[in-house]
Order: C-alpha cells, then structure tokens, then sequence
C-alpha cells in the first residue's frame, strides 16, 4: 500500500517514515488484477471487509452491563483512510464493507450515522465504484459500497455484491 501511494506521483508530500510495518489485512481479501507480461503494474480489482459489531442485545439477556460501541467501525475507518489514499491517483475505490450486529440495527442511529460519515454522507446499503461529483482530476468524492445491518451476512447474499464491485473495477481497468 505505502508503494502504491508513493509511486502514483499525485500527492506531493508523503510522510511514511515508522509506518513500513503497517499493514492492512482485509477479512475479505482482496483480489489483484496481474498482467501477464508484467509490462503493466497490478491492479486491485476488490477489497472487502466484513465487520461485527454490538454485543449489547447478548449482553443485556445476560444481565451483564453494556459495552462501548465503535471499536470495529474504528478499526474499518483506519483501512478506509489507507485505501482511499491507495486509489487517489484513480477514478475507482473498489471497496466493499458488510458490516453486522445489533450495534447496526434500524434502531441503532450512532454506528448507522458513523458510516453515512465514513461514506462522504453518501447512501449506505447501494454499490459504488466510480468516484463521483467532482470537478477536477483528482477532486472527487470516493464513496464506497457499504452495506450494513443487524443480521449476520452469507456468503450467498455478499457474492452478488463483491461480483458487481469486480466486474466494475476489471471493466475500467480494460476499457
């Protein structure tokens, strides 16, 4: 990621020093477009994340005092400020986030409003690729694919949504 962000020539100031060790694991994974002739330099195609967050609801069934919301949404806010200075030098941010748990159910209006804020106040629960509304080569709006809500994700139901991101992302890149 530090390469990446250093070798797109856009920003002219880049401070990295002590930060090598860094790192950014995605619980989806990521997936990397390669040219086979390695005349082209690599391309991601996807990064998805899937995040839990809330035990209150298990916590009040057991009696037990309520926990302090935001630590996986934190956690998510640290990737997304990395990433998105990844793909400054891009028209895409292919980035998909499922997040989950009672701390993001239609009652739960403090993590719900996190992510509006994450997203640049754009909708949640839609697809998003392309960066948008702006006016000038790099001044663009990066909202990402967040979804969210109480119950957990399958993998059946995520699919669909990591397809289109990829598709999109590999579209751009060829075309």
């Amino acid at each position: 990621m530090i390469d990446r962000i250093k070798d797109n020539k856009v920003r002219s100031e880049f401070n990295a020093i002590n930060y090598n060790y860094r790192t950014i694991k995605p619980d989806g994974g990521i997936i990397i477009l390669r040219h086979r002739l390695k005349k082209r330099p690599d391309k991601i195609v996807l990064i998805s994340e899937i995040k839990r967050q809330g035990t209150n609801d298990a916590r009040i069934k057991e009696g037990k005092d309520l926990q302090a919301e935001g630590n996986a949404i934190e956690r998510f806010g640290k990737n997304l400020t990395g990433i998105r200075a990844m793909f400054n030098h891009e028209k895409i941010t292919p980035f998909v986030l499922f997040a989950w748990g009672c701390d993001f159910s239609d009652n739960e209006k403090l993590n719900v409003s996190r992510l509006s804020m994450m997203n640049e106040f754009y909708s949640l629960n839609r697809i998003y690729v392309h960066k948008i509304d702006g006016n000038a080569n790099n001044n663009f709006y990066a909202p990402i694919t967040m979804y969210h809500r109480n119950d957990m994700w399958t993998e059946q139901e995520m699919l669909p949504i990591l397809k289109e991101v990829a598709e999109t992302s590999i579209r751009y890149y060829l075309f």
